[in-house]
Parts: C-alpha cells; structure tokens; sequence
C-alpha cells in the first residue's frame, strides 16, 4: 500500500513538474465566498446523513462542556468525519465540522494557503462559539487540519480560545512526501515545479518540512501555551513522513503516540485513521481523560 501510494505520487509530481502550462490555464483558481461555503458544506454532511453535526441548539453540559470542532485533512472535505462525528455526538458533545481551503467548482478541500484556511477555521470556530454561548473550543485535526488551529491562536488572535488540540497524523512537522520532496530536489524539479503547485494548491508546498511557512510556525517552539496538546501517529503513514514528524516536540509530557504501540497490528495508514475504531477511542480519551478506555484492537473498522 505504501509503496504503491508513493509510486503514484512521485509520477504525479513528475508529471505536474514537466507540463507545460498557459498564463490563462495557471490563473490562480477564484476562492469561494464564506456563504458559498457554508451551503457548499451542509449538503454534503447531510447527503453523508452524519445525524447531529452543526446542531447550533446543542446544548453543551457540565460533562461536554465545550464544542468539538473537526477539521479534515488535505483534499478532504466535512464529509471524512463520517465516522468520528456521529460516535461523538452519540456520546453527548456538541459536535461541528467545516469544508476549509476549497476552491468554487472543486471537490476538494484543503487547497487554500494555510494562512487562509486557518482563519477559516478561526470565523468558524468563533461563530460556533458565539451560537452556543461558550469560550473555548476542543479540535480534533486530521493532517493539514491538525495544524490550522496551531496557527489560529499563534497567529490570529486565538490564544485562550482553544482548550484542547487532538492530532490525527497531523503535518506538526512538515513532511518529505515519502522521499518525494527529496527526489525532486536532486532532480532540479522541486523548484521549478513550485508555481504550478502554488497556482493549483498553494497549500501543498507550505507542508513541505523545509518550507518557510513550517519554519514560522514552529519557530519559538511547536505548541500553544495554555492548549493541551495531544497527537497519534502511525508507522504506516505515506503522506506525513517520516511519521514522526506528525509529533510535537517542544513542551513536556506531551502525549505523541505511535498507533501500532496500541494494536501492533494495525495497518491504518494516513487516510484511514479517521476511520479507525482506535484512533475513535484514542480521541475520545484525549477529550475527556477522566472516562478514558482502553481500545479494542480486534473490532472494525
């Protein structure tokens, strides 16, 4: 598996790298509006039939007394929260989830520079915040969503606003692209190939671990002060590598955990660890530690 993911990736970077593109083909991709958003969102959690997710009459209690913001991953949308989502508000949370970074006409999310999908994240957050009269907000972040609420509060004004940051293989680091970025670079490819990315999907190369936006946002240490950080990882990651770099380093007692130190077994690479039974349970011990479980390995998915 990752040696296939990684095949089709480098023919993919390859190909993008050598095409030869128009001024009027590259024109950057117009960004939707926040309303276009908004209504681009909602009809695909409700085709997904995730029941009680953007419930703004949620009422939060003593026991959940927070909103749980999902944010997705790089080319995700609100729809790969299919299965964390509805076991969260089974449970009780109040439970919200927003497409980011998605350009009108795209399927896809994440595209955006980071910079941008990160005050998406913030307008979003606080409007929940606003609805359902709280202070603080819990995120749980899949990939590039594992780091924009990172940048809300170092950057936008968010300090104080978020409780908790749970990390699904989230991009803390930066990542080589299973060797990729490295590849490229003995090519002469990595460079040139950057305007094509950035015309497309400016927030490809932003993740790469020797960007300057990685560089800035760890500069001065990888966590926010006064969040409680926690993150998990697993060996078989193809799009965060290597998988450590999903991990924070700066700050003490940080809960960085490898999936298959829990279930050897696993096989969970990148994208399905938002569907993982273990990684459900490993969330829902970070968001309240106090009725905290021990994972099935053997259960599905």
């Amino acid at each position: 598996m990752k040696f296939l993911s990684s095949t089709l990736l480098s023919i993919a970077f390859l190909a993008l790298a050598n095409m030869q593109v128009s001024n009027q083909v590259m024109a950057a991709p117009t960004p939707a509006t926040a309303d276009n958003k908004v209504a681009a969102t909602m009809p695909q959690i409700e085709k997904r039939a995730i029941s009680g997710i953007n419930n703004y009459n949620c009422k939060l209690t003593a026991e959940h007394p927070r909103p749980v913001i999902l944010v997705h991953a790089t080319l995700l949308t609100a729809d790969s929260w299919w299965y964390v989502a509805p076991a969260l508000v089974k449970r009780g949370y109040c439970v919200f989830a927003l497409t980011y970074g998605q350009y009108k006409g795209s399927a896809f999310g994440g595209l955006s520079p980071i910079e941008d999908s990160a005050q998406e994240l913030k307008s979003f957050s606080e409007n929940v915040m606003a609805k359902l009269n709280a202070t603080q907000v819990d995120l749980v972040g899949h990939s590039q969503g594992g780091i924009l609420g990172r940048y809300w509060v170092k950057f936008l004004d968010g300090k104080g606003k978020v409780n908790r940051m749970v990390g699904i293989s989230a991009i803390n680091q930066g990542t080589n692209l299973s060797g990729i970025v490295i590849f490229a670079k003995v090519l002469g490819l990595f460079t040139p190939s950057q305007p094509i990315f950035d015309a497309i999907a400016p927030s490809f190369y932003q993740m790469v671990d020797t960007s300057a936006f990685m560089a800035k946002l760890n500069k001065g240490g990888d966590t926010a002060p006064g969040v409680i950080h926690s993150n998990i990882g697993t060996r078989f990651d193809q799009v965060v590598t290597p998988y450590t770099n999903s991990f924070q380093k700066s700050g003490s007692g940080i809960p960085n955990l490898t999936l298959q130190n829990l279930c050897l077994l696993s096989l969970n690479e990148h994208l399905t660890m938002v569907n993982s039974n273990v990684v459900l349970q490993y969330v829902l011990n970070q968001l309240d530690p106090t009725s905290a479980k021990t994972a099935n390995c053997i259960s599905f998915p």
